[in-house]
C-alpha cells in the first residue's frame, strides 16, 4: 500500500503591517494573552493530519520567532523558520523552494494574521485539494461591487460571481511550485497563490467558510478579533448544549490505566516511545492524554472521555489521543473555560520516561494554549509493586485548574 502524501504547511508572516499601525508587527500583537502568530501556529501544531509547519518572518525577525515563539511556546511542529521575501509573493515562493516534498504531497498556506481559522474544517480542505488538486477558503461577496476609477465609480461587477479568497489555501506540492517559478521568471504578480494557478489556466476549486475567519489588518481587526474569542462561552447555548454557572476557577481530576502488549505502540503524552510493547486500547491508548481530557471534563461537570468517546464506535478506532483532546479542549472552550494550569503523573517500570518529559510537556503546552511553565508531567515507578510494577500496564493521574475566560490572563 503506498504512503500517504504528507501534509504540509507554510505560514507566510514577514509583512510590515502598515495599516495596523504601531511599533510592533502584526503577527506579534497580544490576542488575549497571546502573540496572534502563535495562535495561528497552534491550529496545526495540534491537528493531526499536520506533519509539518514551515514559518517565513521578515529578516530580522527570525531569531526572535524561533526563540521567543516556536520554542517558548513549544510549537515542536514547526521544523524552519526563514526570512521572507519583500512582498508575499515572494516569501511563499522561497517557502516552497525550502520544503523538501513530493510533488504530490499536500501544501497548506495560510496568513500569519488569520488565528481564528476553524481548523475542523482542514480535513474538508485536504479532501477537496486531494481530489482537484487545488483549492481555497472563501465567503460569497454579499455586498455590491463597484469598479472606481479617479474616485468614481464606473461599472457595478455581478455579485453573484464574487468570492472573497482567504485561506487557508491548498495545492500539490508540485503544481504550487511550478506555478510560482513561472510567475518568479515572467515577472508575474499576483495577490494569492491560488490566482498563479488560474494565471496558467489552471481551476482551483472554492471551499465555503464556515466560521469567522478573520484577517488582522487594522486595529479594529484585532478589537474585533478578541471579541469574537470572548464570545466562544456564548455558542454552548447556541449549540444545545447544557449551560452551567460560570464561576472563575474550576479544578478537575483524572486517572486512566491500559495494559501493556506486544504488537502496539507506545504512545504517551502524544509521542511514540520506542519500547518492546505498547499500551491497548480502541484509540492510541494515551493513558496521559485520556487523564488530562477525564480532567477537563470533570471540570466542568462534563461527565468523562468514554461518554463522548464510546469504545463501542468505530469512528474512533486508532484515533490519536491529541485528536481527542483537541475536541475536549473545544468543550471546554465552550463553556467559558480556558486552561490554567495542569499537573500529571505517569506511573510506569519501564521505560525510563524522564528525557521524554520536556517533549510531552512542549506538546500539551501548545495543544492547551499555555506555557510550558504552566505544564508539570511527573514520572514514577512502584518499586516493582503492583500492575505497572510488574510491568503489565501504565497509568496516568492529571490534575487541571480552569480559569473563566473573564478571569486573570494566564502569563
Amino acid at each position: 500500500m503506498a504512503q500517504q502524501e504528507l501534509v504540509l504547511v507554510l505560514v507566510p508572516a514577514a509583512g510590515l503591517g502598515r495599516r495596523m499601525g504601531g511599533q510592533v508587527r502584526k503577527p506579534y500583537l497580544q490576542l488575549q494573552g497571546l502573540p496572534v502568530l502563535v495562535r495561528t501556529l497552534r491550529l496545526f501544531q495540534c491537528h493531526p493530519l499536520v506533519d509539518e509547519i514551515l514559518v517565513l518572518v521578515a529578516a530580522d525577525q527570525v531569531a526572535h520567532c524561533r526563540r521567543d515563539i516556536v520554542e517558548a511556546y513549544g510549537l515542536t511542529k514547526v521544523r524552519t523558520v526563514l526570512a521572507g521575501g519583500a512582498e508575499r509573493q515572494e516569501s511563499v515562493h522561497l517557502g516552497l523552494e525550502a520544503l523538501t516534498a513530493a510533488d504530490e504531497d499536500i501544501v497548506v498556506i495560510h496568513d500569519g494574521v488569520r488565528p481564528l481559522f476553524a481548523a475542523e474544517q482542514l480535513e474538508t480542505l485536504l479532501a477537496v485539494a486531494r481530489r482537484d488538486g487545488a483549492c481555497l477558503l472563501g465567503v460569497p461577496v454579499t455586498d455590491t461591487i463597484k469598479e472606481v476609477a479617479d474616485g468614481r465609480s464606473v461599472a457595478t461587477l455581478p455579485r453573484a460571481r464574487l468570492w472573497a479568497a482567504q485561506t487557508p489555501q491548498l495545492f500539490r506540492y508540485g503544481r504550487i511550485l511550478a506555478a510560482h517559478r513561472q510567475a518568479a521568471q515572467r515577472g508575474y504578480q499576483a495577490t494569492d497563490d491560488a490566482a498563479l494557478l488560474e494565471w496558467l489556466g489552471q481551476p482551483v476549486t472554492l471551499v465555503a467558510d464556515a466560521a469567522g475567519n478573520l484577517k488582522l489588518t487594522r486595529p479594529e481587526d484585532l478589537a474585533l478579533a478578541d471579541f469574537l474569542l470572548r464570545s466562544a462561552d456564548h455558542s454552548a447555548q447556541a449549540a444545545g448544549e447544557e449551560e452551567i454557572e460560570v464561576t472563575p476557577f474550576r479544578i478537575g481530576q483524572g486517572y486512566d490505566v491500559h495494559r501493556l502488549v506486544p504488537g502496539r505502540p507506545l504512545v504517551l503524552g502524544g509521542l511514540t516511545i520506542p519500547h518492546e510493547v505498547g499500551l491497548l486500547g480502541h484509540s492510541d491508548a494515551d493513558v496521559l492524554l485520556h487523564a488530562l481530557c477525564d480532567a477537563l471534563l470533570g471540570a466542568i461537570g462534563a461527565g468523562d472521555l468514554g461518554r463522548h468517546f464510546p469504545d463501542t464506535d468505530p469512528a474512533y478506532k486508532g484515533i490519536a489521543s491529541s485528536e481527542l483532546l483537541r475536541q475536549v479542549l473545544q468543550l471546554v472552550a465552550r463553556r467559558g473555560y480556558r486552561v490554567g494550569n495542569i499537573d500529571a503523573t505517569i506511573v510506569a517500570q519501564r521505560p525510563r520516561l524522564a528525557g521524554y518529559i520536556p517533549q510531552m510537556v512542549a506538546q500539551l503546552a501548545a495543544c492547551c494554549a499555555i506555557m510550558p511553565e504552566q505544564v508539570n508531567i511527573k514520572a514514577t515507578t512502584t518499586e516493582t509493586l503492583g500492575f505497572e510494577g510488574r510491568q503489565e500496564g501504565i497509568s496516568a493521574q492529571a490534575v487541571v485548574l480552569l480559569i473563566s475566560h473573564n478571569g486573570t490572563p494566564s502569563s
